[in-house]
C-alpha cells in the first residue's frame, strides 16, 4: 500500500501556520506527509505521528496539532514528520482500516521509526499493538487506565472490553500486560483477582502518587505503551471520554509517558479516550500537545545501556546463605538503571527483568525482594 491509499495528510494550513512560527517551535521544525510521499523517505526521521479519525466526523485534530505545533523544542533535535490521520471505523475486527492502520505502523517501526499514535477511542490501541507483535516474538503491553476491568471479550472490541481481548493473546504473543493507575472503586474485583492469577502487574493511582519510581521498571519493560487521557482527572482533561474528579494529575501523566519512552524497549505508543469537540478551553488538547511532547523529550534522550554489556552495566552478585544462593542485578554505569536476574528452567535462560534499587538494598539485607519472589512465581508456572 502507498502512503496516499492509507493516509490524509495534515492541512496545509496547518503545515504553512507551523512553518511560519519562530525556529525554536516543533511547528518550524516538523515535517509533513505529502500526496506522493514514498515509504523509503522515512529513514530520515525518529518519530511519526498518526492521527486515528473516525470515519466521516469533523476533524477534531486541527487544535491538538495547532498547540502541538506552537510548543517550544529544548535539547537534541530530532527529526519528527507528521504523516497526518487515517480514517478508520471498527477497529481490531479484522476491519479493513484496522489493517491499513497495522500496515503503516509496522513499515514505521521496521524502519526504527517510533510512531506516537492518537485516537479519540481506546480501541486504536489494538492495531498498534497487532503492528509490533508482527515485528518480534513476544509483546509486553503497559497500560495507564482509570480502571482495569476486563469486559466481555465475546462482544466487538470496545473501550469497555479492551483488556478482554488483548487477555486473547496472553500466553502467546502477549508476555505480559500491565495496567497502571487504575482506582479501586471503578475496577470490578473480580477482574482484579483473575489478572492477578496470570501475573499481570496492577498498581493503584495512590501508589503511582507515593512513588513514580515504583512503576518505572514496568515502563521500561513496555513494547507497547496505551495511555487513555482518562485516566487523568477531570479538571485536567475536561474532554477525556467519560472523565471522572479522581485521577493522574496532567504533570504525572507527563512524567509517566517521558519515562516510557526513554526506554529504547518500548516499539510505539498510543494516547486515546478524548473527545477534543467538547474541548472548549482547549485545555485537553493542550494536555494532548504536551503529552506528545514529553515522548519525543524522552525518546530524544534514550540511552542503551543492555544489562548484559560489561561496558554499559555493572553485574552484582550477592550470597543469600545458601549453597550457589546467589541474587544477580545489574546497575547501569550510565542511568543507575537496576535489573535482575531471575532463574528459569535452565541457567542459560534466566530472565533479566527490570527493578529498581531498593530491591538490591533488600538483597544486601539478605532479604528475598517481593519484585523477584513475584517474577520467579511467574517464571515457575
Amino acid at each position: 500500500m502507498e502512503y496516499s491509499d492509507i493516509f490524509i495528510p495534515v492541512a496545509e494550513h496547518l503545515q504553512l501556520s507551523g512553518a511560519a512560527k519562530s525556529s525554536e517551535r516543533w511547528g518550524s521544525r516538523m515535517k509533513y506527509g505529502v500526496k506522493g510521499f514514498d515509504w523509503e523517505w522515512l529513514g530520515d526521521f525518529k518519530v511519526a505521528l498518526v492521527g486515528l479519525r473516525k470515519h466521516g466526523a469533523p476533524n477534531s485534530f486541527v487544535a491538538l496539532r495547532e498547540e502541538l505545533y506552537a510548543l517550544f523544542a529544548h535539547g537534541k533535535a530530532l527529526p519528527v514528520i507528521d504523516l497526518g490521520d487515517i480514517e478508520v471505523t471498527a477497529l481490531g475486527g479484522g476491519d479493513a482500516s484496522g489493517e491499513r492502520v497495522t500496515y503503516a505502523l509496522h513499515r514505521l517501526i521496521t524502519a526504527g521509526i517510533f510512531p506516537v499514535v492518537f485516537g479519540e477511542s481506546m480501541t486504536g490501541a489494538s492495531s498498534v499493538y497487532d503492528a509490533v507483535k508482527g515485528c518480534q516474538k513476544s509483546v509486553t503491553a503497559t497500560f495507564i487506565l482509570p480502571g482495569a476491568s476486563l469486559g466481555n471479550a465475546q462482544e466487538p472490541l470496545s473501550g469497555d472490553n479492551l483488556l478482554a481481548h488483548f487477555m486473547l493473546d496472553y500466553g502467546r504473543e502477549l508476555e505480559s500486560l500491565n495496567v497502571i493507575a487504575y482506582q479501586n472503586y471503578l475496577t470490578s474485583p473480580a477482574d482484579v483477582q483473575r489478572l492477578g492469577e496470570q501475573y499481570c502487574e496492577l498498581v493503584r493511582l495512590g501508589a503511582v502518587r507515593e512513588s513514580i519510581a515504583r512503576v518505572e521498571p514496568l515502563l521500561r519493560d513496555a513494547d507497547v505503551l496505551c495511555a487513555g487521557v482518562n485516566a487523568v482527572r477531570q479538571c485536567d482533561a475536561p474532554a477525556a471520554v467519560d472523565p471522572s474528579p479522581n485521577g493522574l494529575y496532567a504533570e504525572e501523566v507527563c512524567q509517566l509517558l517521558r519515562l516510557a519512552a526513554f526506554s529504547d524497549k518500548l516499539k510505539a505508543c498510543y494516547l486515546g479516550n478524548f473527545n477534543l469537540a467538547n474541548d472548549s478551553q482547549r485545555q485537553t488538547a493542550k494536555l494532548v500537545a504536551q503529552l506528545i511532547w514529553h515522548l519525543a523529550d524522552g525518546f530524544a534522550y534514550r540511552v542503551s545501556d543492555n544489562p548484559t554489556d560489561a561496558k554499559t552495566c555493572r553485574k552484582l552478585q550477592i550470597e543469600m546463605g545458601g549453597k550457589d544462593q546467589q541474587l544477580v542485578f545489574y546497575q547501569s554505569k550510565i542511568t543507575d538503571r537496576w535489573w535482575m536476574s531471575v532463574p528459569a528452567d535452565k541457567p542459560s535462560n534466566a530472565h533479566i527483568v527490570p527493578c529498581e534499587r531498593t530491591d538490591y538494598e533488600k538483597a544486601l539485607r539478605l532479604e528475598i525482594p517481593d519484585r523477584w519472589l513475584w517474577f520467579y512465581k511467574k517464571f515457575a508456572r
